[in-house]
Order: C-alpha cells, then sequence, then structure tokens
C-alpha cells in the first residue's frame, strides 16, 4: 500500500463522493489532509477543513490564504454539473484547478504531485485543443469566460469543455512544472454513483447515462475512482505524468472503436 506519512495533501470537494472516499483513504495512509469545499465536513479524516467558494478567482486566492506549507499533494477533485450556468461550470470545473494549483506552487514542498478529475466527457480535447488552450492562457476570469461566448450551444456544451480544459492544464502542468520537479496527471472517469449522478441525469439525458452503465455492467464505484486518484498521488505512481488516464470499465474504448473510429475514417475518404 502506498505510504502517505508525513505527507500534507490539499483535495477540494471532500465533502461527499470520491472526495470524501479519497480523504479517508490518504488519511488512513498516514496523510495529513486539508479538505476544501463549500459545504463544512466533519469527517475524521481531515486534519483541516476549509470552506471556500471555487467559483471566483477572488475565491481561489481566499482559499490558497488559508492553506500553509509545505503542500506535498494538491488533488483537483471538485466540480460541478451543467445544471449551473455555463460561466459557473467552466469557472469551477477549469479556472479554478488552474488559479489554485499556480497559486500553491510557491507552498508547494519538493516533487509536488497535482492530480485532477476530470471526465470522459471531455474525450474531445485534443480536437479542441487550441482553442482551449486559448482559453486557459487568458489570466482573467471574465476574459476568458468571454472568449468561449460564441462557441456552439455553449449551455449545453460546458460541461464537456470544462473537463477538456481540465486535461489540458494537467497535460501543461506536466510539461511547465517539470523544473521543479512537479508531476501530473488527470482522471477521467465515466459513470459513478454519487450525489451528482442526479444532476448528470437530468443533463445529459438518463438514455445516456444508463446506457453507459448498461455497457460497462454497472455505475462505477467512489472508492474505484478515489483509490486511483491515491495511486497516482503516491510514490508508486513516481514515472508516470502528463497522462490522463480512463477510468470507465472500458467505455472509452468502446465508444472509440464504434463511433470515433468510424468518423475518421468517413472523414479520410
Amino acid at each position: 500500500m502506498p505510504d502517505f506519512t508525513s505527507k500534507r495533501v490539499v483535495i477540494t470537494g471532500v465533502s461527499s463522493g470520491v472526495g470524501a472516499v479519497a480523504a479517508a483513504t490518504l488519511a488512513d495512509l498516514g496523510a495529513y489532509v486539508i479538505g476544501v469545499d463549500r459545504i463544512a465536513s466533519s469527517a475524521p479524516a481531515l486534519s483541516e477543513m476549509i470552506v471556500g467558494d471555487l467559483s471566483t478567482h477572488t475565491g481561489v486566492l481566499e482559499i490558497v490564504d488559508q492553506i500553509d506549507g509545505p503542500i506535498d499533494v494538491l488533488i483537483n477533485n471538485a466540480g460541478v454539473a451543467a445544471t449551473l450556468p455555463w460561466r459557473t461550470v467552466l469557472s469551477i470545473n477549469a479556472l479554478a484547478p488552474r488559479d489554485l494549483t499556480r497559486a500553491l506552487i510557491p507552498k508547494f514542498g519538493r516533487e509536488p504531485v497535482v492530480v485532477t478529475t476530470a471526465s470522459q466527457a471531455g474525450f474531445l480535447w485534443q480536437q479542441n485543443f487550441a482553442r482551449l488552450n486559448a482559453f486557459l492562457a487568458i489570466d482573467d476570469w471574465e476574459t476568458a469566460l468571454d472568449s468561449l461566448s460564441d462557441f456552439p450551444s455553449i449551455d449545453a456544451a460546458c460541461y464537456n469543455l470544462s473537463k477538456e480544459a481540465a486535461i489540458i492544464n494537467s497535460g501543461n502542468l506536466a510539461v511547465d512544472g517539470k523544473h521543479i520537479g512537479l508531476r501530473s496527471n488527470s482522471l477521467s472517469p465515466g459513470t459513478i454513483e454519487t450525489p451528482l449522478l442526479t444532476d448528470f441525469t437530468a443533463t445529459m439525458g438518463a438514455e445516456n447515462i444508463e446506457g453507459a452503465a448498461a455497457w460497462a455492467g454497472r455505475h462505477a464505484r467512489a472508492e474505484e475512482i478515489a483509490n486511483a486518484l491515491v495511486f497516482l498521488a503516491s510514490s508508486d505512481a513516481s514515472w508516470i505524468s502528463g497522462a490522463d488516464i480512463p477510468i470507465d470499465g472500458g467505455l472509452s474504448s468502446m465508444v472509440f472503436r464504434h463511433y470515433i473510429a468510424p468518423a475518421m475514417a468517413a472523414a479520410a475518404q
């Protein structure tokens, strides 16, 4: 089992679901866990609990001000579904991880690790790389969000775009942080049996959500995703960086084989 003795870990979205399970596992493995969420948690796994707002740049900086270093691991796990306005979705899912990481860099310890919870909804990140990388390059949140305001069907597309941007940001961190020994990876789960599943069903449609579970055999359990987060945060994954790892029971391979590959073949003709 990984050993997190004396490691200080910050994890967002810690009050429920995957974040709560990951925090408990990390604490059991010896970590000093600093939880961040908009809803307070009294879970015994948490050494510290910071209640904060990840939907604004000011909120992110207020959270950072409450975190003492050194920080060994940052897990950007907080996320919301497209039941919220598109600007809020992109703020919490994409801009907050970017700026929380940036602001914590001076507080990072030696060879820090960043792990980001993305999603299989971000599978088109390579197709949209240029536009989303430009979005991530804009420091001011309102200006960055304005740059995507003309994206087709932005209200419906915002969740997918936010997770594509999260994957891109994670890869950028692996490259740009190499000089300080930073290691960065993202995870892309499929459907998970957590409280957010109701929101995803409302925004993505029951047919899509239940269809994914039917193909895979079930929804993922929170601990299956949490265990992967913990692994990537540990020294057992010391040579893994710049990767986006699908954890979806094989769903992404099925989607590629039956939908993406035929579309690519047709476009090549």
